[in-house]
């Protein structure tokens, strides 16, 4: 909308020079008479209501109404006696019971 009242008032301002008002304004609004800009407009919104129609399709094709389900099938939670727990031993040799001396630098 904002193009078109940009188009309509360069339009009226245009037709003002070599014509009355009331004539640049007539001609301007009776739709019979479009400049490059209005035909560009017109253009612009067709084809943004072809897209429309389109994207109408494709919605109502990915309505869930549509759209087949396949039954899910899940196996039974394993029991905990069944996982294999890893051994863990505990290494003393690196394990010292005093700190070094004398204390590294920093």
């Amino acid at each position: 909308m904002v193009l078109q009242t940009a188009a309509w008032t360069g339009m009226v301002v245009s037709r003002t020079i070599s014509s009355g008002v009331v004539e640049a304004v007539e001609t301007t609004l009776d739709g019979n008479h479009p400049c490059r800009m209005c035909s560009a407009i017109a253009e612009g919104q067709k084809e943004e209501q072809d897209s429309q129609k389109e994207f109408a399709l494709l919605k109502k094709a990915g309505d869930p109404k549509f759209v087949g389900l396949q039954p899910l099938t899940l196996s039974p939670a394993p029991q905990v006696s069944e996982f294999l727990w890893p051994s863990f031993e505990v290494a003393h040799d690196w394990c010292t019971d005093a700190p070094p001396t004398p204390p590294p630098l920093a």
